[in-house]
């Protein structure tokens, strides 16, 4: 029950933190521009100097000069961030208290928690970083005897307390005093507010099971399972935060990479980091990753996707099917090792009866003398034996040609006309040598296929000679370049978050983990939303086998927050039998099921906006059907798959396929979707396009599959 006086000492607290942040960011700033005055009159003294003198400041002098003006800039930087931080929490400068004493402690210690530390006059915490480890008590545990894991140790003791705050325009309007969890009617009130083009910041609201992910040791491998709305995302960019927090002398926003769905989820979650007061990490795509090391001409993903719905590509679908998995995994690493053993098919070399070096010694230099080497590494050395061997050839043919010559031609001409007939005798060599030992990672990928598929080998020789690559070859073949040392690792990555994961086939994981040697890996997937057509159905127990770390841990995000409870139980609905999502509870207006026509869907989305959803999509099963609906939808913004994927406009609707808005969420969704057989994948990519939707969802399909769904609204 919340005192009145209580309330009273509360605000009065509340003003007390905001008096002492105006303070820091006033100071903070001032700061700041008296390190630009400093800087400003550092280099004007330097001017005048070298107007009176130019040789008046040695090149030490001005190295020394630069030094300062960068330390000045690193101060100001500093100051900035500083003031930046306060600034963030003016208008709420905290949102939970514990008050904890700790074992053989005689007085009980006030911890209030916010989104950054703040210090009194004389240094005693106002406010904890919601990511001290004593903060882990608000998330994880209920009045009574607890403890929690520190730097030093495990603490036990008390807590006699746990409250949480609820601000509005900058005053403390209420508190909450609760004896279990975070609790629901503060949740609720946040979830049933409108969405935002970016995703938020949710420090207040962490719930006990996405607390344990988040705080998580920085394992070599943490995997992340839950349900669309479970939070998957929002804990991955929380978790980043707090391991930047928690290892800040190792690790920094420069060392962490997002390995994101598409180019509008990286732009979802962009403001994430910057609203924890942290740098934002760089977020590429796996088709980024790939395409740099794979020559020709890459299929792109989304291209992929689009073809595999067309139930007759059968080729295509096999080679998904083969490909995906852990036993073409095993495959590959095999063919590598064998490749390892064996190396190239080496032949002797030789001009005329001459031999510069015979099939038994090349075997010998790659199987023995250079064995501690990568496959890679030993070819680039047999190449620079046998071109050390091929210059001694070339000075001794030089001598004999230019004696054969020098009755013909004079000065220059004797000289060039000799080169030349030295470059054309040796060109046989050279080429012998440029076959056997260029090798080329798309033939040896092929290689690979033979004997295996015959039918894929082929398509794979097709696509070499055309100078292209299907999208499920990619990574194989990227993995394979890694494996024989065609293509170096990145060593500057410490930690890496890949969300959308159970759209990763085995080999692009493994690709990953050699690809980045270094790097920590934190995995977000969900099962349920493993769509792409070909894919066998997922056990995440595969991911641990493709990092080679059996048991590395996994931790299931069990509820759904996004979704009304309407809209999650149609969800389940949609879903293949055993498999559900536990909804949140927060009532909201039922689903609809209309069949489809433009009119229909153009009436629906003309409703929505009426409403005054804040953002409304359409989602489609194609990207050929959403291209042709985005031309009748009123300010459409259409997802194609291209760097133009931003939502920038809060107006927009925003038109696509599901396999674009995975990831996403919207206030209001319409869900186009024709007829297609109702296989498990199908259920699954349906459940995919509506579990977009926070409050309002439309499916628009045709009546035989609302029958055939059977669902009843």
């Amino acid at each position: 029950m919340m005192s009145d006086n209580e309330l009273l000492l509360e605000q009065k607290y509340t003003v007390r933190v905001q008096q002492l942040l105006l303070a820091a960011i006033e100071n903070s700033r001032e700061n700041a521009k008296e390190h630009i005055s400093s800087i400003k009159q550092l280099l004007a003294d330097a001017w005048d100097e070298l107007r009176m003198k130019p040789t008046a400041l040695s090149e030490q002098d001005m190295q020394q000069i630069s030094g300062e003006v960068d330390r000045y800039l690193a101060r100001k930087a500093l100051n900035d961030d500083i003031a930046r931080r306060y600034e963030r929490m003016l208008l709420n400068p905290f949102f939970a208290r514990v008050d904890f004493t700790e074992e053989g402690a005689e007085s009980s210690e006030k911890i209030v928690i916010g989104l950054y530390s703040l210090k009194g006059a004389n240094g005693e915490l106002l406010v904890h970083d919601w990511r001290a480890p004593v903060c882990s008590l608000y998330y994880d545990e209920m009045p009574g005897p607890v403890t929690y894991v520190s730097p030093s140790g495990s603490i036990s003791g008390v807590m006699t307390l746990k409250r949480q705050y609820k601000m509005q325009d900058g005053k403390l309007k209420y508190y909450v005093n609760t004896e279990v969890s975070i609790d629901d009617e503060l949740l609720l009130d946040i979830l049933s507010g409108a969405t935002q083009r970016r995703i938020r910041q949710i420090v207040a609201t962490i719930q006990t099971e996405q607390n344990k992910a988040i705080r998580y040791g920085n394992e070599k491998l943490l995997s992340v399972v839950g349900g669309a709305g479970s939070g998957k995302t929002s804990v991955a960019m929380h978790r980043i935060a707090y391991l930047m927090y928690r290892y800040r002398d190792r690790l920094d926003a420069k060392r962490i990479l997002i390995l994101s769905p598409s180019n509008s989820f990286s732009e979802y979650i962009s403001t994430v980091l910057p609203e924890l007061g942290e740098e934002n990490a760089a977020a590429i795509t796996l088709y980024d990753a790939v395409s740099g090391i794979i020559p020709g001409r890459i299929e792109k993903p989304l291209a992929q996707n689009e073809l595999l719905l067309d139930c007759t590509q059968r080729l295509r679908r096999e080679s998904v099917r083969f490909k995906s998995g852990t036993e073409f995994l095993k495959l590959l690493r095999a063919f590598a090792d064998e490749y390892s053993l064996t190396g190239p098919v080496f032949d002797d070399i030789q001009l005329d009866d001459a031999l510069l070096a015979g099939r038994a010694e090349l075997e010998r230099m790659y199987k023995s003398d250079f064995v501690h080497l990568l496959p890679a590494l030993r070819i680039e050395r047999i190449r620079t034996v046998l071109e050390s061997r091929l210059e001694k050839w070339e000075h001794t043919l030089f001598a004999a040609y230019r004696e054969q010559l020098r009755a013909k031609y004079r000065g220059k001409d004797l000289e060039v006309a000799s080169r030349f007939a030295v470059s054309h005798r040796l060109s046989p060599v050279r080429r012998e040598i440029r076959e056997m030992l260029n090798v080329s990672i798309a033939q040896l990928y092929a290689q690979c296929l033979k004997g295996a598929r015959e039918e894929l080998y082929t398509a794979a020789l097709e696509n070499e000679q055309a100078g292209i690559v299907w999208w499920e070859d990619a990574p194989c073949m990227a993995l394979l370049s890694l494996l024989l040392g065609f293509t170096a690792g990145n060593k500057n990555i410490r930690h890496l978050v890949v969300d959308e994961a159970q759209d990763y086939s085995a080999c692009a994981l493994a690709f990953l983990n050699a690809y980045y040697p270094l790097t920590h890996v934190t995995l977000l997937g969900d099962p349920k939303q493993r769509t792409c057509p070909g894919f066998p159905e997922l056990e995440v127990s595969i991911w641990n086998e493709c990092f080679e770390l059996p048991n590395a841990p996994v931790i299931e995000l069990s509820r759904c927050y996004r979704s009304t409870l309407n809209i999650t139980r149609m969800c389940n609905a949609l879903l293949p039998d055993g498999e559900k999502v536990m909804p949140f509870g927060r009532e909201g207006d039922m689903p609809e099921m209309l069949v489809l026509s433009d009119e229909t869907v153009a009436a629906a989305v003309d409703k929505y906006v009426k409403a005054g959803m804040g953002s409304v999509a359409v989602i489609t099963r194609s990207v050929r059907d959403a291209d042709r609906i985005s031309r009748f939808i009123p300010r459409a913004h259409l997802l194609d798959g291209s760097d133009e994927d931003i939502l920038s406009d809060p107006g927009d609707i925003a038109v696509g396929s599901y396999h674009l808005m995975k990831g996403l969420e919207f206030d209001a969704v319409v869900v186009a979707w024709p007829y297609e057989r109702l296989s498990d994948g199908e259920r699954r990519r349906l459940y995919t396009a509506c579990s977009r939707a926070l409050h309002r969802l439309t499916l628009c399909t045709e009546q035989r599959l609302i029958d055939e769904l059977g669902i009843i609204l």
